[in-house]
C-alpha cells in the first residue's frame, strides 16, 4: 500500500489542504493512487470541492477534476498545488461563477485547465457526461471503482477542440464582462 507521502498529494496532506476524504489510498489500478474529497487551497474556507483525483507514479497529479466558487481564485491554486501540478496533467474545473455556457482551455502559469461553468449538479454527473461513462455501471462500483473508471478517460483526455482556448486575461475579461 502506497502511503500519501510517497504521491504528488504529500505536501498538500502536510499541510492539512486534504479534507473530507471519502477515499485517500492505492486504488485498484496498480501504481495508481487516488484521492476524493475537498482540498483546501486559500485558507480553510476556500476549497475545490467534490474532487476526483489520481497520481500515477509521477512526480505531479495526472488527473483532478472539482468545482471551485470563484475563477478568479484559480492562480491561488496554482500556487498552493506546486509542483502538484504540471503541464501533462488534466485538471478540469467546474466554476460557479464562470458565465453560463463557458467551455474554456486556459493555461494559468503554465498549468492548462478545462474550465466549465456549473451549477445545479455535481462533479461526478458532470464528468460521467463528459466522459460518456456508462451511469448505470457506475451505481454499482465501490469508491475506488467509480474513481479509476472517471480517471481511465480523465487521464487520456484530450478534446481540446470541445473547449475554447482563451487566455487567463481574456477569461476574467468575460467573466466581469457576464
Amino acid at each position: 500500500m502506497t502511503d500519501v507521502s510517497a504521491t504528488p498529494f504529500a505536501a498538500l496532506d502536510a499541510n492539512g489542504s486534504l479534507l473530507k476524504p471519502a477515499l485517500k489510498a492505492d486504488t485498484e489500478v496498480a501504481g495508481r493512487f487516488g484521492y476524493r474529497g475537498d482540498i483546501a487551497y486559500d485558507g480553510p474556507e476556500t476549497f475545490i470541492k467534490e474532487v476526483f483525483a489520481v497520481s500515477e507514479g509521477k512526480p505531479a497529479i495526472s488527473f483532478l477534476a472539482g468545482s471551485i466558487k470563484e475563477l478568479q481564485t484559480i492562480p491561488k491554486i496554482v500556487e498552493h498545488f506546486g509542483s502538484a501540478l504540471d503541464a501533462n496533467g488534466k485538471y478540469m474545473l467546474y466554476v460557479a461563477d464562470a458565465p453560463r455556457g463557458a467551455r474554456w482551455y486556459i493555461p494559468v502559469n503554465g498549468i492548462p485547465f478545462f474550465i466549465v461553468f456549473i451549477d445545479d449538479t455535481s462533479v461526478y454527473n458532470e464528468l460521467i457526461d463528459i466522459f460518456y461513462v456508462d451511469k448505470v455501471k457506475l451505481k454499482k462500483y465501490s469508491t475506488t471503482q467509480k474513481l479509476d473508471a472517471l480517471a481511465d478517460v480523465g487521464v487520456k483526455f484530450d478534446k481540446v477542440e470541445d473547449y475554447e482556448a482563451i487566455s487567463w486575461e481574456e477569461a476574467l475579461k468575460r467573466q466581469a464582462a457576464g
